[in-house]
Protein backbone atom coordinates (compact mmCIF):
# COMPACT_ATOMS: atom_id res chain seq x y z
CA UNK A 1 0.00 0.00 0.00
CA UNK A 2 1.40 3.46 -0.61
CA UNK A 3 1.16 5.94 1.96
CA UNK A 4 2.03 9.43 0.44
CA UNK A 5 3.99 11.44 3.33
CA UNK A 6 2.66 14.77 4.75
CA UNK A 7 5.45 17.43 5.26
CA UNK A 8 5.37 21.26 5.94
CA UNK A 9 7.72 23.79 5.81
CA UNK A 10 6.86 27.70 6.41
CA UNK A 11 8.73 30.66 7.60
CA UNK A 12 8.02 32.08 10.80
CA UNK A 13 8.94 35.73 11.07
CA UNK A 14 7.15 39.11 11.75
CA UNK A 15 6.03 39.91 8.26
CA UNK A 16 2.21 39.39 7.27
CA UNK A 17 3.48 36.80 5.16
CA UNK A 18 4.78 34.74 7.44
CA UNK A 19 2.42 31.38 8.15
CA UNK A 20 4.73 30.01 10.44
CA UNK A 21 4.44 31.96 13.48
CA UNK A 22 5.26 35.15 14.29
CA UNK A 23 7.61 34.76 17.42
CA UNK A 24 10.12 31.80 17.32
CA UNK A 25 10.10 31.97 20.90
CA UNK A 26 6.86 31.43 21.05
CA UNK A 27 6.97 28.30 18.40
CA UNK A 28 9.70 26.77 20.59
CA UNK A 29 7.33 26.77 23.72
CA UNK A 30 4.37 25.21 21.59
CA UNK A 31 6.43 22.63 20.28
CA UNK A 32 8.20 21.85 23.41
CA UNK A 33 4.65 22.23 25.31
CA UNK A 34 6.64 25.18 27.35
CA UNK A 35 5.87 28.01 29.10
CA UNK A 36 8.24 30.50 27.18
CA UNK A 37 8.95 34.04 28.21
CA UNK A 38 9.69 36.62 25.11
CA UNK A 39 12.53 39.18 25.68
CA UNK A 40 12.10 41.14 22.82
CA UNK A 41 8.72 41.56 23.02
CA UNK A 42 7.91 41.14 26.92
CA UNK A 43 4.60 38.15 26.17
CA UNK A 44 4.62 35.18 28.53
CA UNK A 45 3.49 31.87 25.93
CA UNK A 46 1.47 29.40 27.60
CA UNK A 47 1.06 26.43 25.60
CA UNK A 48 -1.88 25.24 24.61
CA UNK A 49 -1.61 21.42 25.14
CA UNK A 50 0.75 18.96 27.14
CA UNK A 51 -0.09 15.83 26.92
CA UNK A 52 1.22 14.57 23.71
CA UNK A 53 4.86 15.64 24.17
CA UNK A 54 7.41 12.12 23.42
CA UNK A 55 10.49 13.91 23.26
CA UNK A 56 11.97 17.28 22.76
CA UNK A 57 15.98 18.20 22.23
CA UNK A 58 18.25 21.24 21.30
CA UNK A 59 20.91 20.03 18.24
CA UNK A 60 23.82 22.39 17.52
CA UNK A 61 26.13 22.92 15.37
CA UNK A 62 30.38 23.81 15.53
CA UNK A 63 30.97 26.52 16.89
CA UNK A 64 27.26 27.37 18.32
CA UNK A 65 27.50 28.67 22.31
CA UNK A 66 27.04 25.46 24.63
CA UNK A 67 24.04 27.63 25.98
CA UNK A 68 22.20 27.78 22.96
CA UNK A 69 21.63 23.97 24.40
CA UNK A 70 18.89 26.08 26.54
CA UNK A 71 15.59 26.57 24.04
CA UNK A 72 15.26 29.93 25.98
CA UNK A 73 18.82 30.77 25.32
CA UNK A 74 18.69 29.66 22.27
CA UNK A 75 15.31 31.43 20.57
CA UNK A 76 15.80 34.80 22.69
CA UNK A 77 19.02 35.58 20.98
CA UNK A 78 17.36 34.77 17.78
CA UNK A 79 14.56 37.24 18.59
CA UNK A 80 16.78 39.92 20.29
CA UNK A 81 19.25 39.88 16.98
CA UNK A 82 16.65 40.52 14.64
CA UNK A 83 15.76 43.83 14.58
CA UNK A 84 13.31 44.25 11.42
CA UNK A 85 9.69 44.72 11.90
CA UNK A 86 9.62 42.38 8.93
CA UNK A 87 12.08 40.19 10.20
CA UNK A 88 12.27 36.42 8.94
CA UNK A 89 13.36 34.70 12.45
CA UNK A 90 12.89 30.74 12.01
CA UNK A 91 11.65 28.14 9.78
CA UNK A 92 9.71 25.38 10.89
CA UNK A 93 9.12 21.97 9.42
CA UNK A 94 6.70 19.34 10.21
CA UNK A 95 7.28 15.62 9.44
CA UNK A 96 4.27 12.75 9.90
CA UNK A 97 6.38 9.81 10.99
CA UNK A 98 4.74 5.80 11.13
CA UNK A 99 2.12 5.30 14.09
CA UNK A 100 3.58 2.00 14.42
CA UNK A 101 7.19 3.01 15.50
CA UNK A 102 8.14 3.48 18.79
CA UNK A 103 9.20 6.84 20.67
CA UNK A 104 12.40 5.99 21.39
CA UNK A 105 12.71 4.72 17.57
CA UNK A 106 11.27 7.94 16.05
CA UNK A 107 14.09 9.75 18.47
CA UNK A 108 16.99 7.90 17.31
CA UNK A 109 15.88 8.63 13.14
CA UNK A 110 14.62 11.88 13.98
CA UNK A 111 17.69 13.01 15.16
CA UNK A 112 20.18 11.12 13.23
CA UNK A 113 17.56 13.40 10.33
CA UNK A 114 17.85 16.39 11.70
CA UNK A 115 21.95 15.97 12.20
CA UNK A 116 22.42 15.06 9.08
CA UNK A 117 19.81 17.32 6.96
CA UNK A 118 20.20 20.66 9.09
CA UNK A 119 22.56 20.40 12.00
CA UNK A 120 25.45 19.47 9.89
CA UNK A 121 24.57 22.22 7.38
CA UNK A 122 25.32 24.66 10.47
CA UNK A 123 21.79 25.44 11.43
CA UNK A 124 20.82 25.64 15.58
CA UNK A 125 17.52 22.82 15.04
CA UNK A 126 15.12 21.90 17.86
CA UNK A 127 12.58 19.15 17.37
CA UNK A 128 10.39 17.88 19.34
CA UNK A 129 8.05 14.74 18.76
CA UNK A 130 4.33 14.39 19.29
CA UNK A 131 1.78 11.62 19.48
CA UNK A 132 -1.71 13.04 19.50
CA UNK A 133 -5.14 10.73 18.86
CA UNK A 134 -8.30 11.90 16.91
CA UNK A 135 -11.00 11.24 19.66
CA UNK A 136 -13.76 10.60 17.35
CA UNK A 137 -11.87 7.68 15.73
CA UNK A 138 -9.02 6.87 17.94
CA UNK A 139 -6.74 7.42 15.07
CA UNK A 140 -3.13 7.99 16.99
CA UNK A 141 -0.77 10.97 14.75
CA UNK A 142 3.09 10.50 15.84
CA UNK A 143 4.64 13.62 14.37
CA UNK A 144 7.75 15.96 14.62
CA UNK A 145 8.40 19.66 14.45
CA UNK A 146 11.32 20.70 14.01
CA UNK A 147 12.80 24.61 14.66
CA UNK A 148 15.33 26.29 12.69
CA UNK A 149 17.53 29.09 12.40
CA UNK A 150 18.08 30.88 9.50
CA UNK A 151 21.50 32.37 10.21
CA UNK A 152 24.70 30.67 10.39
CA UNK A 153 27.23 31.16 13.21
CA UNK A 154 30.96 32.11 12.92
CA UNK A 155 33.89 30.78 14.34
CA UNK A 156 33.50 33.27 17.29
CA UNK A 157 29.79 32.02 18.25
CA UNK A 158 28.65 34.75 16.70
CA UNK A 159 25.07 35.33 14.35
CA UNK A 160 26.02 35.68 10.96
CA UNK A 161 24.47 38.33 8.13
CA UNK A 162 21.79 36.43 6.13
CA UNK A 163 23.04 38.22 3.05
CA UNK A 164 26.36 39.82 2.21
CA UNK A 165 27.31 42.80 -0.31
CA UNK A 166 29.17 41.45 -3.60
CA UNK A 167 30.53 44.71 -6.19
CA UNK A 168 29.90 43.56 -9.72
CA UNK A 169 32.91 43.47 -12.13
CA UNK A 170 32.96 43.92 -15.45
CA UNK A 171 34.99 42.04 -18.25
CA UNK A 172 38.43 42.87 -16.52
CA UNK A 173 37.48 42.11 -13.38
CA UNK A 174 37.20 45.64 -12.38
CA UNK A 175 34.58 47.24 -10.12
CA UNK A 176 32.06 48.97 -12.58
CA UNK A 177 31.28 52.68 -11.04
CA UNK A 178 27.65 53.94 -10.60
CA UNK A 179 27.50 57.05 -12.75
CA UNK A 180 25.53 60.05 -12.27
CA UNK A 181 23.31 60.89 -15.18
CA UNK A 182 23.21 64.21 -14.92
CA UNK A 183 27.39 64.96 -14.32
CA UNK A 184 28.62 61.63 -15.76
CA UNK A 185 30.72 61.58 -13.54
CA UNK A 186 31.06 58.31 -10.75
CA UNK A 187 28.78 59.04 -7.77
CA UNK A 188 30.07 59.42 -4.15
CA UNK A 189 28.20 59.19 -0.94
CA UNK A 190 27.59 61.56 2.04
CA UNK A 191 31.00 61.00 3.82
CA UNK A 192 32.75 61.61 0.16
CA UNK A 193 32.91 58.07 -0.61
CA UNK A 194 33.01 56.35 -4.59
CA UNK A 195 29.95 54.48 -5.30
CA UNK A 196 30.65 50.96 -7.13
CA UNK A 197 27.56 48.67 -8.69
CA UNK A 198 26.93 45.78 -6.11
CA UNK A 199 24.21 43.09 -5.66
CA UNK A 200 23.44 40.76 -2.25
CA UNK A 201 23.26 37.54 -2.17
CA UNK A 202 22.56 34.90 0.80
CA UNK A 203 25.44 34.06 3.14
CA UNK A 204 23.50 29.99 2.49
CA UNK A 205 21.59 28.40 0.83
CA UNK A 206 19.25 27.01 2.97
CA UNK A 207 16.31 29.19 1.97
CA UNK A 208 17.11 26.98 -1.57
CA UNK A 209 13.28 25.87 -2.51
CA UNK A 210 14.75 22.52 -3.76
CA UNK A 211 15.36 21.81 -0.02
CA UNK A 212 11.62 21.35 0.89
CA UNK A 213 11.91 18.35 -1.79
CA UNK A 214 15.14 17.36 -0.36
CA UNK A 215 14.38 17.24 3.04
CA UNK A 216 10.87 15.35 1.89
CA UNK A 217 12.29 12.86 0.19
CA UNK A 218 15.10 12.17 2.77
CA UNK A 219 12.86 11.13 5.48
CA UNK A 220 10.75 9.15 3.39
CA UNK A 221 13.52 6.80 2.08
CA UNK A 222 14.75 7.12 5.88
CA UNK A 223 11.14 5.83 6.74
CA UNK A 224 11.81 3.23 4.00
CA UNK A 225 14.88 1.89 5.05
CA UNK A 226 13.85 2.01 8.65
CA UNK A 227 10.68 0.09 7.82
CA UNK A 228 12.12 -2.37 6.05
CA UNK A 229 15.10 -3.23 8.14
CA UNK A 230 12.00 -4.12 10.94
CA UNK A 231 9.75 -6.30 8.29
CA UNK A 232 7.02 -3.57 7.93
CA UNK A 233 6.84 -3.66 4.62
CA UNK A 234 3.00 -3.21 4.65
CA UNK A 235 3.34 0.12 3.45
CA UNK A 236 5.71 2.01 0.74
CA UNK A 237 5.74 5.95 1.95
CA UNK A 238 5.76 8.14 -1.05
CA UNK A 239 7.70 11.63 -1.24
CA UNK A 240 6.38 13.02 -4.56
CA UNK A 241 3.62 14.77 -4.91
CA UNK A 242 0.00 13.33 -6.42
CA UNK A 243 0.71 15.34 -9.49
CA UNK A 244 4.76 14.11 -9.76
CA UNK A 245 3.01 10.63 -9.43
CA UNK A 246 0.61 11.25 -12.13
CA UNK A 247 -2.45 11.05 -10.27
CA UNK A 248 -5.60 12.69 -10.48
CA UNK A 249 -6.36 13.31 -7.24
CA UNK A 250 -6.77 16.38 -5.52
CA UNK A 251 -4.16 17.04 -1.93
CA UNK A 252 -6.31 17.90 1.12
CA UNK A 253 -5.66 21.17 2.99
CA UNK A 254 -3.82 22.00 5.62
CA UNK A 255 -6.18 22.78 8.67
CA UNK A 256 -3.70 24.56 11.00
CA UNK A 257 -3.79 25.34 14.59
CA UNK A 258 -6.98 26.48 15.54
CA UNK A 259 -8.80 24.39 13.13
CA UNK A 260 -7.13 21.41 14.41
CA UNK A 261 -8.14 21.95 17.97
CA UNK A 262 -11.71 22.64 17.10
CA UNK A 263 -12.15 19.28 14.80
CA UNK A 264 -10.60 17.52 17.85
CA UNK A 265 -13.18 19.29 20.73
CA UNK A 266 -16.10 18.14 17.83
CA UNK A 267 -16.76 21.11 16.36
CA UNK A 268 -16.67 21.64 12.15
CA UNK A 269 -14.59 23.72 10.59
CA UNK A 270 -15.02 25.63 6.93
CA UNK A 271 -11.44 23.93 6.45
CA UNK A 272 -12.19 20.27 7.90
CA UNK A 273 -15.48 20.67 5.79
CA UNK A 274 -13.21 20.78 2.79
CA UNK A 275 -11.26 17.76 3.62
CA UNK A 276 -14.06 15.81 4.62
CA UNK A 277 -15.14 16.33 0.56
CA UNK A 278 -12.21 15.91 -0.82
CA UNK A 279 -12.42 12.77 1.53
CA UNK A 280 -15.44 11.74 0.43
CA UNK A 281 -14.65 12.77 -3.61
CA UNK A 282 -11.38 10.95 -4.10
CA UNK A 283 -12.81 7.87 -2.15
CA UNK A 284 -9.37 7.71 0.25
CA UNK A 285 -10.40 5.50 3.11
CA UNK A 286 -7.72 4.46 5.32
CA UNK A 287 -8.26 0.84 6.31
CA UNK A 288 -7.98 1.08 10.22
CA UNK A 289 -5.15 -1.92 11.35
CA UNK A 290 -6.51 -5.18 13.60
CA UNK A 291 -5.92 -5.33 17.01
CA UNK A 292 -4.42 -7.97 18.23
CA UNK A 293 -5.78 -10.45 16.05
CA UNK A 294 -4.71 -13.41 18.95
CA UNK A 295 -6.66 -11.07 21.44
CA UNK A 296 -9.53 -10.98 19.56
CA UNK A 297 -9.95 -14.75 19.36
CA UNK A 298 -9.57 -15.82 22.91
CA UNK A 299 -12.26 -12.78 23.09
CA UNK A 300 -14.95 -14.95 20.97
CA UNK A 301 -13.69 -18.23 22.91
CA UNK A 302 -14.54 -16.48 26.03
CA UNK A 303 -17.65 -15.29 24.60
CA UNK A 304 -18.48 -18.79 23.52
CA UNK A 305 -18.85 -20.15 27.08
CA UNK A 306 -22.04 -20.95 28.22
CA UNK A 307 -23.27 -18.33 30.37
CA UNK A 308 -24.12 -20.65 33.73
CA UNK A 309 -20.42 -22.08 33.66
CA UNK A 310 -19.71 -17.96 33.79
CA UNK A 311 -18.63 -17.22 37.87
CA UNK A 312 -19.43 -13.53 37.73
CA UNK A 313 -17.20 -11.98 39.97
CA UNK A 314 -16.87 -8.33 41.20
CA UNK A 315 -13.76 -6.92 39.09
CA UNK A 316 -12.96 -3.31 39.85
CA UNK A 317 -10.48 -2.74 37.14
CA UNK A 318 -12.88 -3.76 34.55
CA UNK A 319 -15.41 -1.92 35.81
CA UNK A 320 -13.13 1.30 35.35
CA UNK A 321 -12.35 0.57 31.84
CA UNK A 322 -16.04 0.43 31.02
CA UNK A 323 -17.04 3.75 32.46
CA UNK A 324 -13.96 5.32 30.72
CA UNK A 325 -14.31 3.61 27.53
CA UNK A 326 -18.25 4.80 28.18
CA UNK A 327 -16.75 8.22 27.84
CA UNK A 328 -14.00 8.45 25.89
CA UNK A 329 -15.55 6.78 22.45
CA UNK A 330 -15.30 3.22 23.67
CA UNK A 331 -11.68 3.71 24.22
CA UNK A 332 -8.68 4.41 26.90
CA UNK A 333 -6.57 7.22 27.08
CA UNK A 334 -2.94 6.73 26.29
CA UNK A 335 -0.41 8.56 29.10
CA UNK A 336 2.45 9.79 26.80
CA UNK A 337 4.27 12.21 28.96
CA UNK A 338 5.98 10.19 31.64
CA UNK A 339 5.53 6.85 30.00
CA UNK A 340 8.51 4.43 30.93
CA UNK A 341 6.89 1.96 28.78
CA UNK A 342 4.23 2.56 26.72
CA UNK A 343 7.03 4.76 25.06
CA UNK A 344 8.72 1.02 23.71
CA UNK A 345 5.83 -0.12 22.45
CA UNK A 346 4.92 0.12 18.60
CA UNK A 347 0.91 -0.81 18.44
CA UNK A 348 0.36 2.05 21.38
CA UNK A 349 -3.09 2.51 20.02
CA UNK A 350 -4.39 -1.82 20.18
CA UNK A 351 -3.53 -0.75 24.05
CA UNK A 352 -6.85 1.91 23.70
CA UNK A 353 -8.75 -0.86 22.68
CA UNK A 354 -11.56 -1.53 25.33
CA UNK A 355 -11.91 -5.17 24.53
CA UNK A 356 -8.23 -5.93 24.55
CA UNK A 357 -8.06 -4.86 28.03
CA UNK A 358 -10.82 -6.48 29.06
CA UNK A 359 -9.96 -9.42 27.66
CA UNK A 360 -6.23 -8.90 29.03
CA UNK A 361 -7.49 -8.54 32.55
CA UNK A 362 -9.52 -11.55 32.54
CA UNK A 363 -6.48 -13.34 30.99
CA UNK A 364 -4.47 -12.13 33.93
CA UNK A 365 -7.02 -12.87 36.78
CA UNK A 366 -6.88 -9.46 38.08
CA UNK A 367 -9.94 -8.58 39.83
CA UNK A 368 -8.66 -5.58 41.68
CA UNK A 369 -5.68 -3.14 41.85
CA UNK A 370 -4.19 -4.22 44.63
CA UNK A 371 -3.86 -7.69 42.02
CA UNK A 372 -2.54 -5.68 39.22
CA UNK A 373 -0.02 -3.85 41.94
CA UNK A 374 1.69 -6.81 42.95
CA UNK A 375 1.83 -8.42 38.65
CA UNK A 376 3.74 -4.86 38.12
CA UNK A 377 6.13 -5.23 41.23
CA UNK A 378 6.73 -8.61 39.58
CA UNK A 379 7.41 -7.69 36.13
CA UNK A 380 9.32 -4.82 36.79
CA UNK A 381 11.85 -7.24 38.70
CA UNK A 382 11.99 -9.50 35.83
CA UNK A 383 12.10 -6.22 33.57
CA UNK A 384 15.42 -5.11 35.49
CA UNK A 385 16.93 -8.89 34.78
CA UNK A 386 16.56 -8.77 31.54
CA UNK A 387 17.58 -5.48 30.87
CA UNK A 388 20.46 -5.95 32.58
CA UNK A 389 21.02 -9.25 30.60
CA UNK A 390 20.25 -7.43 27.09
CA UNK A 391 22.68 -4.82 28.02
CA UNK A 392 25.63 -7.08 28.79
CA UNK A 393 24.94 -8.76 25.72
CA UNK A 394 24.72 -5.86 24.04
CA UNK A 395 27.50 -4.29 25.40
CA UNK A 396 29.69 -7.80 24.37
CA UNK A 397 28.79 -7.69 21.09
CA UNK A 398 29.45 -4.31 20.21
CA UNK A 399 33.04 -5.31 22.05
CA UNK A 400 33.43 -7.81 19.36
CA UNK A 401 32.31 -6.34 16.57
CA UNK A 402 34.89 -3.28 17.03
CA UNK A 403 37.24 -5.87 17.57
CA UNK A 404 36.84 -7.52 14.51
CA UNK A 405 36.13 -4.59 12.25
CA UNK A 406 40.08 -3.20 13.20
CA UNK A 407 41.03 -7.33 12.57
CA UNK A 408 39.77 -6.70 8.59
CA UNK A 409 41.50 -3.69 8.74
CA UNK A 410 44.45 -5.51 9.67
CA UNK A 411 44.37 -8.70 8.17
CA UNK A 412 45.61 -7.75 4.49
CA UNK A 413 48.51 -6.48 5.87
CA UNK A 414 49.51 -10.36 7.59
CA UNK A 415 51.35 -11.25 4.52
CA UNK A 416 53.52 -8.53 4.03
CA UNK A 417 54.44 -9.12 7.78
CA UNK A 418 55.01 -12.56 6.96
CA UNK A 419 57.23 -12.28 3.62
CA UNK A 420 59.20 -9.49 5.14
CA UNK A 421 60.33 -11.73 7.83
CA UNK A 422 60.42 -14.74 5.58
CA UNK A 423 63.42 -12.45 3.43
CA UNK A 424 67.03 -12.11 4.84
CA UNK A 425 69.80 -9.79 3.47
CA UNK A 426 69.24 -7.27 1.00
CA UNK A 427 66.52 -9.09 -0.11
CA UNK A 428 65.02 -8.30 3.07
CA UNK A 429 66.05 -4.76 3.21
CA UNK A 430 64.58 -3.99 -0.48
CA UNK A 431 61.01 -5.75 0.93
CA UNK A 432 61.23 -3.26 3.82
CA UNK A 433 61.98 -0.31 0.97
CA UNK A 434 59.18 -1.09 -1.43
CA UNK A 435 56.57 -2.36 1.66
CA UNK A 436 56.78 0.51 3.76
CA UNK A 437 53.24 1.83 4.07
CA UNK A 438 52.15 -1.97 4.43
CA UNK A 439 54.61 -3.00 7.23
CA UNK A 440 53.91 0.42 9.08
CA UNK A 441 49.75 -0.14 8.94
CA UNK A 442 50.89 -3.95 9.81
CA UNK A 443 52.32 -2.14 12.89
CA UNK A 444 49.85 0.26 13.67
CA UNK A 445 47.28 -2.02 13.23
CA UNK A 446 48.33 -4.56 15.75
CA UNK A 447 49.13 -2.32 18.38
CA UNK A 448 45.51 -0.95 17.89
CA UNK A 449 44.04 -4.26 18.25
CA UNK A 450 46.18 -5.72 20.84
CA UNK A 451 45.19 -2.51 23.30
CA UNK A 452 41.54 -2.81 22.47
CA UNK A 453 41.74 -6.57 24.03
CA UNK A 454 40.16 -7.08 27.63
CA UNK A 455 41.70 -10.20 28.21
CA UNK A 456 44.92 -10.31 30.00
CA UNK A 457 46.92 -12.38 27.68
CA UNK A 458 45.93 -9.91 24.56
CA UNK A 459 46.03 -12.59 22.31
CA UNK A 460 44.64 -11.90 18.65
CA UNK A 461 41.50 -15.20 18.62
CA UNK A 462 40.01 -14.02 15.44
CA UNK A 463 37.97 -17.54 15.20
CA UNK A 464 36.90 -17.22 18.59
CA UNK A 465 35.71 -14.14 18.47
CA UNK A 466 33.83 -14.77 15.54
CA UNK A 467 31.99 -17.76 17.31
CA UNK A 468 31.37 -15.88 20.58
CA UNK A 469 29.61 -12.55 18.42
CA UNK A 470 27.41 -15.94 16.98
CA UNK A 471 26.87 -17.02 19.69
CA UNK A 472 25.54 -13.97 21.35
CA UNK A 473 24.04 -12.62 18.34
CA UNK A 474 21.64 -15.89 18.80
CA UNK A 475 21.46 -15.28 22.89
CA UNK A 476 19.95 -11.77 22.00
CA UNK A 477 17.07 -12.85 19.65
CA UNK A 478 15.92 -15.40 22.02
CA UNK A 479 15.82 -12.57 25.20
CA UNK A 480 14.02 -10.98 22.63
CA UNK A 481 10.82 -12.50 23.13
CA UNK A 482 10.77 -12.30 27.00
CA UNK A 483 11.94 -8.80 26.83
CA UNK A 484 8.76 -7.55 24.78
CA UNK A 485 6.11 -9.95 26.58
CA UNK A 486 7.19 -8.02 30.05
CA UNK A 487 7.26 -4.34 28.50
CA UNK A 488 4.04 -5.22 27.00
CA UNK A 489 2.61 -6.69 30.31
CA UNK A 490 4.40 -2.87 32.13
CA UNK A 491 2.78 -1.08 29.46
CA UNK A 492 -0.75 -2.58 30.63
CA UNK A 493 -0.28 -1.87 33.65
CA UNK A 494 0.81 1.99 32.96
CA UNK A 495 -2.41 2.34 31.04
CA UNK A 496 -4.95 0.93 33.57
CA UNK A 497 -3.20 3.08 36.45
CA UNK A 498 -3.86 6.03 34.18
CA UNK A 499 -7.02 5.56 33.31
CA UNK A 500 -7.73 5.14 37.04
CA UNK A 501 -7.04 8.89 37.73
CA UNK A 502 -8.22 9.55 34.56
CA UNK A 503 -11.97 8.27 35.60
CA UNK A 504 -11.54 9.47 38.93
CA UNK A 505 -10.61 13.26 37.75
CA UNK A 506 -14.05 12.40 35.36
CA UNK A 507 -16.22 11.21 38.19
CA UNK A 508 -15.19 14.80 40.51
CA UNK A 509 -16.16 16.94 37.79
CA UNK A 510 -18.84 15.11 36.82
CA UNK A 511 -20.38 15.91 40.67
CA UNK A 512 -19.04 19.17 40.59
CA UNK A 513 -20.97 19.82 37.39
CA UNK A 514 -23.96 18.05 39.12
CA UNK A 515 -23.69 19.83 42.60
CA UNK A 516 -23.47 23.05 40.54
CA UNK A 517 -27.05 22.54 38.57
CA UNK A 518 -28.69 21.08 41.82
CA UNK A 519 -27.81 24.55 43.36
CA UNK A 520 -29.35 26.56 40.32
CA UNK A 521 -32.39 24.87 40.21
CA UNK A 522 -32.66 25.43 44.11
CA UNK A 523 -32.21 28.98 43.37
CA UNK A 524 -34.86 28.93 40.50
CA UNK A 525 -37.26 26.95 43.03
CA UNK A 526 -36.36 29.73 46.03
Amino acid sequence: MVKNISTRVQICGRGAGCHGGHSAVEQSGYISREKMYSEYDGRTYYPKYSEDLVHTEVMLPQNAPESYKDPYVLWNSVEVNEKGDNAQLARTYRVELPNEWTYELATEVMREYVKRNFVDKGMCAQFAIHDSENKKTGQRNLHCHILLTMRGIDEHGNWMPKQKKVYLTDDNGERIPVIDKKTGQQKVDKQNRKQWKCTTVSTNDWSSKENAKIWRKDITDTINMVNSQMGMTENFWEHRSFKEQGLDIIPQIHLGEKASAMERAGVHTIRGDINRDIIARNAIIEAARAVYDKAKEELEAIKAIPVTVVKIIKNEIIDMIREVAKRNNNRLNLPIMGSKYIRRISDRRGLQDKEFLEQYVEKKGFTSFEDLKDFKAENEQRYLEITSERNDVNERISYLKDLLTVYDQYEPFIKNNKEYWSLKGFAHKNYERMHKVELVKYNVLREKLKSMIREPDKKITVTKWRNELDSLVAKKERLQLPYAEVVTNLACCEILEHNRKELSHMLQNENHEKAKTRSRNDHVIE
